[in-house]
């Protein structure tokens, strides 16, 4: 059963004593706004007016050109009517500002390296601070912006965005400077902070920081650490290879696009048709970075938040339909990216139209919070989604110091001066903090942090640059730009040739039928190193040289199989592809049971769709499971404590439901086969957690005696012997929690937790279906990262756009809108076999919708004007 968050929307007379309730039990410190704040006016009191909208309003706003209406329906979702492109993204910017205010400025504060400004100088945050200035992101922004303002004037997509872009930067300024007591997010009162006016250079930096987030992990140290502890190249490569047993890859038929057309990479940057040959690993160069700097390195990457979710559990699922195999023999798409599950939520659904027929938009979908477009959504004649690609195009490059003068490093023969940033954090209530970043021509040297960073004690010099894509200038709004004013197929191209970071799968479906799926990204060509280790490069014969030509790029297009699916699996088969494409691989657990469902199926529906996003089938217990029960059958035993087990796992359909106990159970055991397979990583001082489940799968399949057998004991063991073992321990662990299989039912430990940005309550606390290796994923014990948005599409005579996410458009935690989302989202009905969700409104008119209106649909109307 649902549990309701910490908070409940009482009714307006209670808000005071909640918000005191909070307040005194927050983790943030004391109340920084001083006891003022709980004046009757002006203080924590006013809040709930601020979010009572009983009938329509008027609000008169600078710069606005003509005039836009804003329909907000009743799931507080604006439909922006704006009589001129300006128009829409200013009341856009204004929206956004009004009903994520505080979720902006700590996102956007936090890519920056500013949060010491809105939280003071605690540790962490001087520490996240420094980390993020040491990264570069905002460098990067600043040189992402002048290019938009040099190429606006020649290019008209380019103008279009940053027109798009100032507008919706205005919009949120025309908030900010109309703040009242009664709508200011009581985190702010709390903190005693206002913020200052918000800058492109703020949009440009978020989105650096989303790219960051989903392409900018520093594998290339964990993989060094992890080499170097295991001191076995034969065992790094079993548990890290570059293709997993049995992958269904994303792409099944490639489809390229013309070089006349498309010559250059995505994003215009130069492309290389015939890559050098791969570089051997035994002739990989060795870079040496001391065993303390890697470790202390590790450390502080380790440490600095994700605020779209821990790299482990970003995922997503997606796939399209063609008309030959759904009942209504039209296009059909579906998708849900996993991403953390926050509150208020990454997404705020939003629905743009611009009436001028010059600049005509109707685009409808989940933007996110300060970004100016409809990241996930469709038009009025296609539809789009996204899944990480999970790709590898950061680098770490060790530059060699000059002996003489560590200022300077060795390329080309010569001694080049380090570029020398100097970063200044403004803390709130304390001194600045001063320090260098220290940026070779690879880029920033993110070790620049250590000496200043939790201690004193690192003495060496700053010489570990970062070589990143999402560094250079990126084109993420131009290409939005383009796509929210697609109608075709061929806008869809157009649109991805500017997308080149992150590397992300688009999935794409229209009314004319077409299905598509381009694996978009600017994807670097190496020379000389893998790029899969640091590297130390003194000249120009090693690094990155090129990149993949974007009419290349992994894509499929109108497949013969009828349909496209992807869940963060291999892109396409290496074997079949002249080009490489670094980077990690999801288990392929969920792409498979995609890919089974979609190729056995016709006369797909709706309903069909629902159903698949809320598919519980653990395939890791479909395959594996049989061999444990074999085992234990063979084995002989006689033991009542491990015959429970069995009785619960026997006849399981392998279904990860609430309500039993098999699931419990095949989660620790699934732990602890690897457990028990992995001694060689665990002798390492390693955790056999390493090892991903579809190796384990390849061991017990194959089989290969060399895991099966346990290396530290005299015997030679047998599989079934392993899997014995494996039950045991999973029977210890089981019966610490009760001695009766109806306490280990999966709903009572597999829960749904949604926490506030700043820890002052909570969405959720109750029973979650699914695994990490399920269409509905859930990873870990509470879930904290999984379908952040769901969305279906079908294409009938009139479309029909089905979406939800687990929260609400509003920041105001009483407010009715703060998670009555989340509440269809969650409410699973087994009758239907699937999940709830909104069927957007899609009027291309403020006229239609309003004619439309059967008195539920409309909450209230905004109209935006011109102050005089």
């Amino acid at each position: 059963m649902l549990m309701k968050r910490k908070v409940l929307n009482l009714g307006l007379s209670f808000i005071g004593p909640i918000a005191l309730i909070v307040i005194l039990t927050m983790p943030i410190g004391p109340l920084a706004g001083g006891l003022q704040i709980l004046q009757p006016w002006g203080g924590i009191f006013d809040v709930g007016k601020g979010i009572q909208h009983g009938g329509n309003e008027t609000i008169a706003l600078p710069d606005m050109l003509s005039g836009a209406e804003v329909i907000v329906d009743e799931w507080g979702i604006p439909h922006i009517y704006g009589d001129t492109l300006e128009d829409t993204f200013m009341a856009l910017g204004y929206m956004h500002a009004r009903d994520r205010l505080f979720q902006m400025v700590m996102q956007t504060y936090l890519a920056s390296g500013r949060i010491c400004e809105v939280i003071g100088g605690a540790d962490y945050a001087i520490n996240s601070d420094k980390y993020q200035r040491a990264i570069g992101l905002v460098k990067a922004a600043e040189e992402t912006y002048q290019w938009y303002v040099d190429n606006a004037d020649t290019n008209e997509d380019v103008d279009y965005s940053l027109r798009a872009t100032l507008a919706h930067v205005a919009g949120i300024n025309a908030f900010i400077d109309t703040m009242t007591s009664d709508n200011t997010p009581i985190e702010f009162k709390i903190l005693g902070f206002t913020p200052s006016h918000w800058t492109p250079i703020d949009s440009f930096t978020w989105a650096k920081y989303m790219t960051w987030s989903l392409s900018g992990g520093v594998y290339d140290l964990r993989r060094e650490f992890v080499r170097n502890q295991l001191g076995n190249d034969s065992l790094y490569a079993d548990i890290f290879p570059e293709f997993y047993p049995n992958t269904i890859p994303i792409i099944p038929e490639q489809y390229n696009l013309s070089l006349i057309d498309y010559a250059d990479a995505p994003g215009g940057y130069p492309a290389m048709l015939v890559p050098p040959p791969s570089i051997l690993s035994e002739n990989e160069p060795i870079a040496q970075i001391s065993e303390s700097k890697l470790n202390e390195l590790l450390n502080i990457v380790s440490s600095n938040i994700n605020l779209l979710g821990d790299s482990v559990f970003v995922g997503s699922n997606s796939w399209a339909v063609n008309g030959s195999k759904t009942a209504t023999g039209q296009a059909m798409l579906a998708n849900d990216p996993h991403l953390s599950l926050q509150a208020p939520s990454l997404w705020y659904e939003v629905h743009l139209v611009v009436l001028d027929d010059d600049e005509a938009l109707n685009v409808q979908g989940g933007s996110l919070p300060g970004t100016p477009g409809i990241l996930i959504g469709h038009t009025e004649h296609i539809s789009w989604g996204m899944t990480n690609v999970g790709a590898d195009v950061l680098d770490i490059f060790v530059e060699e110091l000059n002996p003489t003068d560590p200022t300077q490093y060795r390329y080309n023969g010569d001694w080049v001066d380090f570029e020398v940033r100097e970063e200044v954090i403004h803390v709130k209530g304390r001194a600045d903090i001063h320090f260098n970043v220290s940026w070779s021509l690879h880029g920033p040297c993110i070790d620049s942090v250590m000496s200043t960073y939790t201690s004193d004690t690192e003495t060496s010099y700053p010489n570990i640059a970062m070589n990143w894509t999402g560094l250079s200038i990126t084109h993420e709004v131009l290409t939005l730009g383009i796509l929210n004013r697609a109608q075709d197929i061929q806008d869809y191209y157009d649109a991805m040739y500017w997308w080149d970071s992150p590397p992300h799968n688009f999935i794409y479906a229209d009314d004319a039928g077409n299905i598509a799926l381009t694996v978009a990204g600017r994807f670097p060509i190496r020379q000389g190193y893998s790029g899969n280790f640091p590297v130390t490069a003194t000249n120009d014969s090693v690094g990155m040289i090129s990149n993949i030509p974007y009419a290349f790029n992994p894509r499929s297009v109108n497949p013969s199989q009828c349909f496209l699916q992807s869940a963060n699996q291999k892109s396409i088969d290496p074997s079949t592809y002249g080009f490489t494409i670094l980077g990690a691989q999801s288990p392929d657990y969920r792409g498979e049971r995609i890919h089974t469902y979609l190729d056995g199926k016709t006369g797909i529906t709706v309903n069909d769709m629902m159903q698949l996003q809320a598919d519980v089938l653990d395939l890791t217990a479909e395959k594996m499971l049989p061999y444990v029960l074999a085992a234990w059958t063979s084995s002989g035993e006689v033991n009542t404590t491990i015959q429970t087990l069995v009785d619960e796992l026997t006849g399981w359909n392998y279904e990860m439901e609430i309500d039993i106990a098999a699931p419990t159970i095949w989660t620790y055991l699934l732990e602890e086969i690897r457990y028990v397979l992995f001694d060689e990583i665990r002798d390492a001082d390693l955790p056999a957690t390493l090892a991903q489940i579809p190796i384990v799968e390849w061991v017990l399949s194959a089989p290969i005696d060399y895991y099966i057998d346990d290396h530290s004991t005299v015997a030679i063991e047998s599989m079934d012997e392993i899997l014995v073992q494996a039950m045991h321990r999973t029977a210890n662990n089981l019966y610490a929690l009760g001695d009766d299989p109806s306490e280990w039912l999966y709903g009572h430990y597999h829960t749904i937790f949604i926490d506030h940005l700043a820890g002052m309550t909570y969405i959720g606390g109750g029973a979650h279906r699914g695994s990490g290796y399920t269409v509905n994923v859930g990873g870990g014990w509470t879930v904290q990262h999984g379908p952040s948005r769901r969305m279906v599409v079908s294409y009938t005579e009139t479309p029909e756009y089905y979406t939800v996410y687990p929260g609400g458009q509003s920041q105001v935690m009483f407010s009715q809108h703060w998670d009555d989302l989340f509440e269809l989202w969650y409410a699973y009905d087994p009758i239907l076999g699937h999940y709830g969700y909104t069927l957007e409104y899609n009027y291309a008119t403020a006229i239609a919708f309003t004619n439309a209106n059967d008195g539920t649909m409309i909450e209230y109307i905004i109209l935006f004007i011109p102050r005089g």
